[in-house]
């Protein structure tokens, strides 16, 4: 079971005629995400603020099993320029402990919508999962993601069950979470299921229940939140619940295809910005399917690392994407920011150990890596943004490895190395437009994973080159020619940092003894002056 692995998505065609570019682009997504298309609908509707009156009705209106509702429904194959809602309705056929199952009309009595499929749906979310027996849906997503909205005073969500209308673009919509309904004229807090192709005895179904659920905790916690945040936690409510795939299958598509422009084909039609950060990429459902697998991984990771408590204080900071992993890593005393838990995941999803450089409840198959032969002038890679190039450098010279970097948006390079049967990691970011050279010294290069952190242009180049610490050429950190007072302040800034700990460079550490120190400054002050 592995919604992201089967999402479509939205390209944009070369220039073509129009037949001829949407038959490309539809290809490209066949050839690409071959498989069944289903994915999540709650990124195609537009997110709502809290209402302004948060005051719940006087008297909850309950309902029995038996009572009719008629539900505003979302039309994903609705075409541009028309409303994409319409009425239809649903009457209620079980009454849980959280929640009511109302189910459209039309369908009920169908083969597909069983009393046996409505019991085990009412079950998972009130009662047991498979992670947890004595614990539903309901107990663990709010205690890890919050508390969920009330607009109508009666506790229970009501979950809808329906043959969800959706179109070749959208693919097939497992489920979603209409913040709309928050507000007057409906005021209550409503999920949508599909019944049509979704088989709702299936651990999908309550997969997805986890999911959209998640989606509604995490819009009363902070309604405006990122989207590939708010994403990666419902990704994240699956496997806390214990309905994600957790084998070799998991994440197949980020593992495989992390940095899709990283092609042969300059024309292939993939738009430069389309990462985590990049508001256009989750704003009207134009993403790529990788990201949910990118932010699940990542979630996963953060909480594995951190706590579910640390996921529930993001899910309740104010502040947004990066801003709000910052003040919530903050928050939990920890040392690092986000360049540094990035880079940290990052190495995690290549080493993969099971330990702290892995996932301890997952098991994941091997990320797409290019081995390249030391010393090699101006490979060239293209990013996506928030994309990754892993690199593995293979050298027969002597021990040491130096590499420049030019490009016009920001990067950060993750240097991940041996030392002593274990892992360090470094982050090191490099500024638009100015050249860098980036310094291993001491210990063994395990990979090179390099992450565009901008917008702009989305292609980079890189050279590598077997280098000693003691070499002039490894004191020119700016790669200017010349080591000279840039150089002295840049090694300033790093001094006295060591493996392990932010911001240390090992650029600096050009005895390779895991510390910018003395010893290094003798090294570098002897070099002062000469070129390279």
């Amino acid at each position: 079971m592995d919604r992201n692995s089967l999402a479509p998505t939205v390209l944009p065609c070369v220039r073509l005629p129009a037949a001829a570019g949407i038959v490309l682009c539809l290809l490209f997504r066949t050839a690409a995400f071959a498989g069944p298309e289903a994915r999540c609908g709650t990124p195609f509707l537009p997110s709502r603020p809290h209402p302004v009156s948060a005051a719940k009705r006087t008297a909850a209106e309950t309902f029995d099993v038996g009572d009719p509702l008629t539900v505003r429904v979302f039309n994903f194959a609705a075409l541009p320029g028309t409303d994409p809602y319409y009425l239809t309705t649903t009457t209620c056929r079980l009454k849980g402990e959280h929640c009511y199952i109302f189910v459209e009309d039309e369908i009920w009595g169908g083969s597909r919508v069983t009393p046996a499929a409505l019991t085990s749906l009412s079950r998972a979310f009130d009662r047991s999962t498979p992670r947890y027996p004595d614990r539903g849906i309901y107990s663990i997503d709010i205690e890890i993601f919050g508390p969920p909205p009330d607009a109508d005073g009666d506790p229970r969500v009501v979950i809808v069950l329906l043959d969800i209308m959706d179109s070749i673009l959208s693919g097939t919509i497992l489920g979603y979470y209409d913040t709309a309904n928050q507000a007057s004229p409906v005021g209550r807090e409503i999920l949508y299921i599909d019944s049509d192709p979704l088989d709702l005895n299936s651990d999908l179904a309550r997969a997805t229940l986890a999911h959209e659920f998640q989606h509604m905790l995490h819009w009363n916690g902070d309604p405006d939140e990122d989207r590939w945040v708010d994403e990666g936690c419902s990704e994240y409510a699956e496997l806390a619940c214990g309905y994600k795939n957790t084998t070799g299958e998991v994440a197949r598509n980020y593992l495989g295809v992390p940095n899709l422009l990283r092609s042969p084909d300059p024309n292939l039609p993939v738009p430069p910005n389309t990462g985590l950060t990049d508001a256009a990429s989750w704003s009207e459902g134009d993403f790529l399917p990788f990201l949910f697998d990118q932010t699940f991984l990542l979630m996963t990771y953060f909480a594995q690392r951190y706590g579910d408590t640390a996921v529930a204080r993001l899910v309740a900071e104010p502040a947004n994407g990066i801003d709000g992993f910052n003040r919530t890593l903050e928050s939990v005393g920890a040392r690092e920011r986000f360049d540094q838990f990035w880079a940290d995941w990052a190495a995690a999803v290549f080493v993969n150990d099971g330990g702290d450089l892995g996932f301890r409840d997952l098991t994941i198959g091997p990320v797409r890596r290019d081995t390249v032969s030391v010393p090699a002038n101006d490979i060239g890679g293209a990013l996506q943004l928030w994309g990754i190039d892993y690199i593995v450098p293979r050298s027969s010279g002597p021990p040491g490895l130096s590499l420049d970097v030019r490009s016009d948006s920001d990067l950060l390079v993750t240097l991940v190395s041996e030392r002593d049967d274990s892992h360090d990691v470094a982050a090191v970011p490099v500024r638009r437009g100015l050249p860098r050279r980036i310094g291993l010294y001491g210990n063994s290069p395990t990979a090179l994973a390099v992450t565009r952190t901008s917008p702009g242009a989305h292609a980079y180049t890189l050279s590598l080159a077997a280098r000693a610490g003691d070499a002039p050429a490894a004191a020119d950190f700016d790669a200017s020619g010349t080591v000279g007072f840039s150089d002295f302040i840049a090694f300033a800034a790093g001094f006295g940092k060591s493996a392990g700990r932010p911001g240390f460079d090992p650029s600096f550490d050009l005895d390779g003894d895991g510390t910018v120190s003395f010893s290094d400054f003798i090294m570098f002050a002897r070099n002062f002056g000469r070129s390279p």
